[in-house]
């Protein structure tokens, strides 16, 4: 038993999973008491204010993710084919178009602040400040996906905890002296320049190591119009993903009474634990399943490791929240109401079903099979037709997400046992 118990500890993926795991649960932590920090700190209606701020930093950095997606599957494709001058290369060649990119996202900002700072009515310099921040952002995943792309989780994982911590430090202390609402969005400057930082500092110790026979110097000819290219699938694929697990929020909203609404969310913030729980697996399977499927590999063995772990994290929480619900909600939420009660397990196990899913899809983008993107687009389509037509209860909603989670984990498993992808030469 204590031999089995460390082949499981010594096995790669499992390993790697947990360093992840331990990095984005500790980020989370910090994340969370920031949130509780700012919510006791400043008023109701500074609170709006910031919040309103922070939901249009994330809305118009949703461009990052699947940037940082796309980058890390081709620099893991030029690692695996030993093609490290192709690395150095993009590498370059994208961090200078990015570093432009950030001076024209911020220059956009300064100029359009006043019609957005009328529309969010807030005053024009937060939104200047905010255009700086989603400015350096952009320089980010090019940062985390080099390191991912290496497997570096140590630093991927460390690089998430200091910019969260760094932002809780500094954030809240500015706003315990006073600065609220300024000193709230400042802390979120901490992230991208962690981030510089650490390539300042870190990435030329990182190519000395892995780049031996390579000077950061050397250039060959690359066209990364590939890169450009995978990128709308990606962003197709993520989008998607984001809007069928969120979209029922959106139309309880505007369908329901705003206490029924605020069950419903309450409920989803509980159930809605189960997606993030399994996400560590899903950052380490996209290097790992590139490389084993570029050096004609079994990457599917990497993708059932990963279903089988990820099922086992989900269905430990989904039965805690199917036998102690009352216990789940007077921890995390301090009340229980019945309506939420009812809906937290069902929650659960829908989101059970979209965290597999998410495995599912990060791993086929890893083997460059883009097929799984229409039939996903076309589900997010009927979810939301679903939920608009009929939704005479919460409950009815909820077996909508459910179905739909399920199609959508079975969809894209029929799509990797029927599809085969070359690998890209």
């Amino acid at each position: 038993m204590v031999g089995k118990v460390k082949a499981i500890l010594k096995d790669d993926l499992v390993f790697h999973t947990a360093i992840v795991f331990f990095g984005t649960t500790m980020a989370g932590v910090f994340n969370l008491l920031y949130h509780l920090v700012t919510v006791r700190i400043l008023t109701p209606q500074d609170y709006g204010t910031f919040n309103a701020l922070v939901s249009f930093i994330m809305f118009t950095s949703m461009a990052v993710t699947p940037f940082g997606t796309t980058l890390t599957r081709f620099f893991t494709e030029y690692i695996a084919k030993n093609k490290l001058t192709y690395l150095v290369t993009v590498f370059k060649k994208l961090n200078k178009r990015l570093i432009i990119s950030s001076v024209f996202v911020f220059l956009f900002f300064l100029m359009l602040a006043s019609p957005i700072a009328g529309f969010l009515k807030v005053k024009s310099g937060y939104i200047v400040f905010c255009g700086g921040i989603i400015g350096l952002s952009l320089i980010a995943p090019l940062v985390i996906s080099l390191l991912q792309s290496f497997q570096k989780f140590k630093s991927f994982s460390f690089i998430g905890i200091i910019s969260s911590l760094g932002k809780l430090i500094i954030g809240g202390g500015l706003m315990f002296a006073g600065f609220k609402i300024w000193g709230g969005i400042i802390g979120f400057l901490v992230g991208p320049i962690t981030i510089i930082c650490v390539a300042l500092f870190f990435l030329p110790r990182l190519f000395r190591q892995e780049l031996k026979s390579v000077s950061f110097s050397d250039s060959v000819l690359v066209n990364i119009a590939p890169i450009y290219k995978y990128f709308f699938p990606v962003s197709v694929a993520l989008l998607s993903f984001t809007f069928l697990t969120t979209m029922d929020v959106i139309l309880v909203k505007h369908f329901f009474s705003e206490l029924d609404a605020g069950y419903y969310s309450i409920a989803q913030m509980v159930g809605k634990i189960v997606l993030f729980l399994p996400s560590a697996l899903a950052i380490v399977i996209l290097p790992k399943s590139t490389k084993a499927h570029v050096t004609n590999s079994s990457s599917t063995k990497i993708l059932y490791k990963s279903l089988f772990l990820g099922g086992l994290c989900c269905l430990s929480f989904i039965i805690i929240t199917f036998l102690f619900p009352d216990l789940l909600l007077k921890i995390l939420t301090g009340a229980v109401n019945p309506v939420s009660k009812q809906l937290v397990g069902l929650f659960a196990l829908s989101m059970g079903f979209y965290a597999l899913t998410f495995i599912v899809i990060n791993f086929l983008l890893a083997i460059h099979n883009v097929k799984f993107v229409l039939p996903l687009a076309i589900l997010t389509l009927l979810e939301a037709v679903s939920i608009y037509n009929c939704h005479p209860t919460l409950t009815m909603v909820l077996y909508i997400l459910l179905v739909f989670s399920i199609l959508s984990l079975f969809t894209t498993l029929f799509i990797v046992k029927t599809t085969s992808v070359k690998v890209v030469r």
